[in-house]
Parts: structure tokens; C-alpha cells; sequence
């Protein structure tokens, strides 16, 4: 099937001159009006045109026709699809008729622009979520279920022949093999799928490709959900684990939490962990949410696998060292980081074979020299006024990760990594560890400037949570946002290279970065 450019408008009649037509637009309208009334009241879009609780009249008089349909396009032009995603389910969930009308008044649009895309996809999905019979929850969803149950919104549709859907398929497949948040986040397989549908453009609104992408993103939320619930039970088991063999605190600071987190506080936490959609929602912070659960259970499994006792001295050393090599690089409280930023690469791009041969041997001769290395770098940081972020600066913090990377590489299998400058924990995902343990290009390049520009932050969120200071963190702040203008460019590049791997690692890096920025700015006067 081949997605027409005139196929991306559904055929939805319009209202005409005649009283026909003007009833079944005010049915319509009757139909929106809840929803729209209820985000017009939790966000003070526009006042009410009708009291709280109350439907628009039946049989209205014309001003009152004329001025309700002002009013939904008026509401309709503010709304955008986060703050759907906040509504309480029983406002969302009310009414079939409800999510059916508001979909056509999205669907009907001549000229749609990216937040119509986003609240049509939303919408999409939940109104199959609330529609679709429960016998096919059980079963395997296939193209031609989700077209079904989609029928009254998009009529009758071919979904024989998508080509492009086996992309989908694909995504979903890694998405089956997935165990945790962590294998989801690491593949980048959300970020694919928004790249998957900006890349069709116009044709996302054709009905079929409307079909495939709710049944993806139905199925994908499923998967999601059923992570959350493995790694929230993960978090609990460990905790309970941790409390049984006698541990009370537990260094948490890579999660952001202190350095002597009590097993009571975190038992607490995740009993009273909730989704990030209610509050404050923007799509940085949720995800920063998620990898902050993911950090904190990379935190206790690290204090579980060193608490729990050893069979022998020799039997200790093993599984420590190959199932959590990153805590091994966590232990060292004092490496410092940097942010890559503006400097051209030749001025930060040390090759990182001849680093491993210079650096390796110092780092893996012993505890000692290792720890040594450390200290002098927590000195010389500490001693460092705030002054602005410049390429000394950020060389100094790319150094000390390399090195901290290169004298305890992860193991092989394990996803992440943690990195341990002035005392702040800082995350990196597999691609960004291979930004500086392997030979790379640009891709490269920019993957290490965005891990050392939220690294530099992530030092001066905690010094200035800590000490108050306000010129640190300023500095780094707009280090970041000036790095975060450049990332952005070089992910749209990619994209137009069709480099989906590229596109894909840094785009997840630079929203890493922009929730960081978003939490640094919370901390501002």
C-alpha cells in the first residue's frame, strides 16, 4: 500500500450551511466538551462557558452555537498532549463518544502541525485501549484487530499491504527481548520509533499508518508497564534483601539520593514511587524519573553484591569484579568529569587505544595507585575556583573519565556504568562507555562532549546542593545549553543521513542532558 500525500486528511464530513449538517457538528461538540472542559479547568486554558459538571444544551440558540465552537477551537489551539496524558482516568476514560469526537476534530484538520500529531497518537491508543474487547488482550495483536477495533474512528481500513510497518514489527521484537527499563532505554528503542514516525511526515495521518502506529504503541506501553512493575520489584527485593543482612544505609548518590541513604527512606520511596504523568510533566522529566529508578537499582544490587557473604576469598573476587565492574569504578570518590563542549575535536579527541596503553597499566597495577590517581584529581577539583566553564576545564574532566573507564571497563553483558567525580555519581549508557574506549570518529566525538557536559552539571547540582554554591552551577548550566544547541543540529543531521544508530545514542544522551538542565534550573535563585 503506498501512503498518498491526499490520504493523509481523513474524509471526516464538515459542518455545511444546512440543519442537518449544524446537529451532528453540535452532537459533535457535545460529545468534546467534557474533555475539553476538563483540561480547560486543571490548567486555566479559558473560563468555562457553561457551569462545572454541566453538558452545552441540547437544542442551543445560535449565539451559543457560534460562541461553544469558538471556545473548543480556542481550548483546542492551547492543548497539547502531555496535559491530556495528565488527565484523571475517569475523565479520560468517561466516554468512548468523547475520545471518538475529539479524535475527528484532530483528524479533520487541514493543516496539522507536530503537538496534533502528538495528541492524535495519544488519543489513538487510548481510545483502543478503552475499546478493544478483553479477549484480545490475551491473545497476539495483529494489524487487522487494531483496525477493527479502530473502525469507527478511521472507517473501514486496508492494512494488507504497510510496508513500512515490518519496521515496527522489528522494534517490537527487541522490545520482547527486553528484561528491565535498563535493555529498553539502552537499545534506544523508543527514541526509534519517534524517529520511525517523524521520517513518514504526512503520512503518519494516513488511516493505515494510524492503525499501525496505535497497535505499536499500545503494544509498547504494555511492554513498558510490565518492565516498570520487574524493576520496581527489583528495587523492593533488594532493599528487603539489604535489610536482612544487616545493612541500614546504602550510597545512593548515583540515583541522587546521599551517599547514606537509610533502607527505611528507600523502602518508603518505592512504596510510594508513581509514574511521572500527574505533575509537573515534561517528556526530560519523566524521563529523568525512569532513570533515576533505574540508577537506584543499580545502586542496591552494587551494596547487595558486596554485603552478601563470600564462600571464599577467591570465589568473592570474581563475581564482584564481572557482575559489577562499575561499582569497582564507583568506589573511587574523587575522579572529576567535564563536559567536552566547545572546543573543535582535535583540541579533546585523544586516541583511545594509545590512552588505554598509557592509562591502563597505572590504573590496574593495584588498589593503591589507583586510589592515589583519585585524590590528586579530588584536590586539584576542589581547589579549582568557579570560574567559567572553559576547555581546559572540560579536558580535565574528559581525561578523568577516560581514565576511571579504562582502568575498570565494564563487563561484557552489563549495560551501564558509573564514573565517580568529586564525589557525584554520574551513569553512562554502553554506547557512551564506547565513546571513550574505542576507536570512534564524530560520533564519537559529540557522544563524549554530551557525557562530560552532564557530568560537569551533575558535579554542580551537588556542590551546590552541599556548599550553595551558585557560580558553579551558573557555569555549568550554560555550558550546557549552549551544548545542548549543538547536539540538536547534529542529531537532525543524522536523521538526514538516514545514521539511525547515531541519531538514536545522542538524541538519548541529549535529552539526558536537558533533564539535567531542567533539574539544575529548579535549583537556581
Amino acid at each position: 500500500m503506498s501512503l498518498k500525500s491526499d490520504m493523509t486528511t481523513l474524509k471526516i464530513p464538515a459542518a455545511g450551511p444546512g440543519p442537518a449538517e449544524s446537529t451532528t457538528q453540535w452532537t459533535e461538540a457535545r460529545h468534546a466538551y467534557p474533555l475539553y472542559a476538563a483540561l480547560a479547568a486543571q490548567f486555566n486554558l479559558a473560563p468555562l462557558p457553561h457551569p462545572l459538571g454541566e453538558l452545552p444544551p441540547v437544542r442551543p440558540p445560535r449565539e451559543t452555537f457560534d460562541n461553544d465552537l469558538a471556545w473548543l477551537e480556542a481550548v483546542d489551539a492551547k492543548v497539547l498532549a502531555y496535559q491530556i496524558r495528565q488527565l484523571p482516568s475517569e475523565i479520560l476514560n468517561a466516554s468512548d463518544e468523547t475520545l471518538r469526537a475529539v479524535l475527528h476534530r484532530q483528524l479533520r484538520k487541514q493543516a496539522k502541525v507536530q503537538p496534533d500529531r502528538d495528541k492524535i497518537d495519544l488519543l489513538l491508543v487510548q481510545y483502543f485501549a478503552l475499546c478493544a474487547p478483553e479477549e484480545l488482550y490475551r491473545k497476539e495483536i495483529r494489524l487487522e484487530d487494531a483496525a477493527q477495533v479502530l473502525q469507527p474512528v478511521l472507517g473501514t481500513t486496508d492494512v494488507s499491504n504497510v510496508d513500512w510497518a515490518a519496521a515496527l514489527d522489528k522494534i517490537l521484537e527487541k522490545v520482547a527481548d527486553c528484561e528491565s527499563l535498563r535493555d529498553m532505554m539502552e537499545h534506544g528503542l523508543l527514541e526509534q520509533g519517534r524517529l520511525l514516525k517523524e521520517s513518514i511526515g504526512e503520512a503518519f495521518y494516513a488511516p493505515a499508518a494510524l492503525v499501525a502506529f496505535c497497535r505499536f504503541n499500545f503494544l509498547l506501553r504494555r511492554a513498558f508497564i510490565r518492565m516498570l512493575h520487574a524493576d520496581l520489584s527489583a528495587v523492593r527485593h533488594a532493599v528487603e534483601a539489604l535489610d536482612a543482612c544487616g545493612v541500614k544505609t546504602v550510597d545512593c548518590r548515583r540515583a541522587g539520593f546521599s551517599a547514606a541513604e537509610t533502607t527505611v527512606q528507600l523502602r518508603y520511596y518505592c512504596e510510594n514511587w508513581k509514574q511521572p504523568f500527574h505533575k509537573d510533566y515534561t517528556e526530560t522529566s519523566v524521563s529523568r524519573a525512569f532513570e533515576q529508578l533505574l540508577a537506584l537499582r543499580a545502586d542496591l544490587e552494587e551494596a547487595l553484591s558486596r554485603s552478601r557473604p563470600r564462600e571464599a576469598d577467591s570465589g568473592a573476587a570474581a563475581p564482584t569484579k564481572s557482575t559489577h565492574q562499575s561499582a569497582t569504578i564507583g568506589d573511587r570518590p574523587s575522579d572529576h568529569e567535564t563536559a567536552d563542549a566547545t572546543p573543535p575535536p582535535a583540541t579533546v579527541q585523544v586516541a583511545p587505544s594509545n590512552a588505554a596503553a598509557a592509562k591502563k597499566p597505572e590504573s590496574a597495577t593495584g588498589a593503591p595507585s589507583a586510589s592515589g590517581t583519585s585524590d590528586s584529581g579530588a584536590k586539584s577539583a576542589s581547589a579549582d575556583p568557579a570560574t567559567p566553564t572553559g576547555s581546559l576545564e572540560t579536558e580535565k574532566c574528559l581525561e578523568a573519565i577516560w581514565e576511571q573507564l579504562i582502568a575498570a571497563p565494564p563487563s561484557r553483558g552489563r549495560s551501564m556504568s558509573t564514573v565517580v567525580l568529586r564525589d557525584t555519581k554520574v551513569l553512562l549508557s554502553s554506547w557512551e562507555v564506547a565513546a571513550f574506549v574505542a576507536e570512534g570518529g564524530q560520533e564519537a566525538e559529540d557522544l563524549r562532549r554530551a557525557v562530560v557536559a552532564r557530568a560537569l552539571l551533575a558535579v554542580a547540582m551537588d556542590q551546590r546542593k552541599r556548599s550553595g554554591d551558585l557560580n558553579g552551577l551558573a557555569s555549568a548550566l550554560g555550558h550546557a545549553k549552549e551544548e545542548v544547541s549543538y547536539f540538536q543540529g547534529r542529531v537532525e543531521i543524522a536523521k538526514r543521513e538516514k545514521n539511525t544508530e547515531a541519531a538514536v545514542n545522542l538524541g538519548i544522551s541529549t535529552k539526558r542532558l536537558l533533564s539535567f538542565i531542567e533539574e539544575s534550573e529548579k535549583l537556581q535563585p
